[in-house]
């Protein structure tokens, strides 16, 4: 477990390079502290132990390497040495930590569906089985999810809250986190799904950027007619699969700022 302290040397500020090389490995530390947004003499002082970590930068890192709130929280206490113990964190707090899984672990929309479709149980290891997750990551979902009071396991294991819906127009760490995940999910099972099973569809056009608030409305028009249909058939009682559909639009040229 990595400890972070006021004094940091070089293995303690390697675990956060050595973290961002599994994804990459060709990631140097020139490319790391462009990814940061610091220079690279301040990070290889950093990384040599000849300069301490402030804590703007320890929660720019944190934020970058997608920790959740508890995981920063324990990292600065350690970092500022604050009198109040980390293992006596405060109900919000908890409730921040569940709230920024929901969001950002992409399983928990995949169990609310799952409660939708016949056979659903709420036994860790079915839904594991059911979505390639590790059996503790459901039971953890399960039990983050009961506590926010979106679903309940007994008598019945259905969704209690009324649908979730995340609306932001700032971007969140815990968004950015969750899109990453699906589309991480999109490669994975473009080699592992039956093309029976699945459809992939793209198309590259020139675009007016002007026209882009059109363009958006008009996915999310397409996103809203499927959604119709999957109201119909939950109602039916004839959903037996959980599916995800990915809609993205992107610039491929360079924006100029």
């Amino acid at each position: 477990m990595f400890e972070p302290r006021s004094t940091y040397g070089p293995r303690r500020h390697n675990y956060f390079k050595e973290r961002r090389t599994k994804r990459n490995p060709n990631f140097s530390l020139r490319s790391f502290a462009k990814w940061l947004d610091i220079s690279p003499a301040q990070l290889s002082q950093m990384l040599a132990g000849k300069r301490p970590i402030t804590i703007k930068t320890l929660k720019k890192i944190t934020e970058r390497l997608d920790y959740s709130p508890i995981e920063k929280s324990d990292i600065l206490f350690k970092l500022t040495n604050d009198e109040m113990s980390p293992s006596k964190k405060t109900k919000k707090m908890q409730m921040a930590e569940d709230e920024f899984h929901l969001i950002s672990d992409w399983y928990h929309f995949a169990i609310l569906s799952l409660t939708k479709i016949k056979g659903a149980t709420a036994d860790p290891r079915w839904i594991a089985q059911r979505l390639g997750i590790a059996v503790n990551e459901a039971a953890q979902a399960v039990l983050r999810l009961e506590r926010l009071a979106i679903i309940e396991t007994r008598p019945v294991f259905k969704q209690m809250s009324d649908p979730i819906e995340v609306l932001s127009a700032t971007p969140s760490l815990a968004i950015r986190k969750y899109h990453k995940q699906v589309l991480n999910l999109a490669l994975e099972k473009i080699e592992t799904v039956p093309m029976q099973h699945r459809n992939y569809d793209s198309v590259t056009i020139p675009v007016n950027s002007k026209q882009l608030d059109f363009l958006k409305k008009q996915m999310s028009h397409l996103i809203e007619i499927i959604l119709e249909q999957s109201q119909k058939d939950v109602e039916k009682k004839t959903c037996d699969q959980v599916y995800h559909l990915n809609v993205q639009l992107f610039p491929l040229t360079k924006i100029k700022e």
